[in-house]
C-alpha cells in the first residue's frame, strides 16, 4: 500500500467498470428500446431493468437463461405483488463483448418472453 499499488489498482478497476457501464448502456438504448427501460445510472456494477407491458418477469429471466443470459426477476424480493416488473441486471464481471452479446440476447428472449406472455 505504501508504493501506491493499491491506488493504482482503485483507479483502474473503476476505468474498466466506468467502460462496461458505458457499453452496457450504450447497447441497451440500441437493442432494449421497448422491452426494457434501464434505470438511469451514473456508476455501479449493476441496474434494474424496467420490463415493458406484457412482458413477465420469471418469463423473461427463463427466457434469459435459455440463451444464457443471467438477470434475476425482481419478483423474487417482494413478498407481495409487485406494482411493476422488472429485472437486475449485473455487467461489471463481463468483458465488453460479452455484455454486447448479452444485450443482443436479452432482447431477442424479451421479445420472445412477450410473445408468449400474450
Amino acid at each position: 500500500m505504501s508504493q501506491g499499488h493499491l491506488g493504482r489498482h482503485l483507479r483502474r478497476m473503476r476505468e474498466v467498470y466506468s467502460e462496461r457501464l458505458s457499453v452496457f448502456l450504450e447497447n441497451a438504448r440500441q437493442r432494449l428500446a421497448g422491452l426494457l427501460e434501464v434505470s438511469n445510472i451514473e456508476a455501479g456494477l449493476q441496474t434494474v431493468g424496467w420490463l415493458g407491458d406484457g412482458i413477465d418477469d420469471e418469463a423473461a429471466a427463463k427466457a434469459a437463461a435459455a440463451r444464457q443470459v443471467e438477470v434475476i426477476p425482481l419478483s423474487w424480493y417482494d413478498r407481495g405483488k409487485p406494482k411493476r416488473k422488472g429485472l437486475q441486471l449485473g455487467f461489471a464481471a463481463c468483458t465488453l463483448n460479452e455484455i454486447r452479446r448479452g444485450v443482443r440476447e436479452l432482447a431477442i428472449a424479451l421479445e420472445d418472453a412477450r410473445k408468449h406472455s400474450g
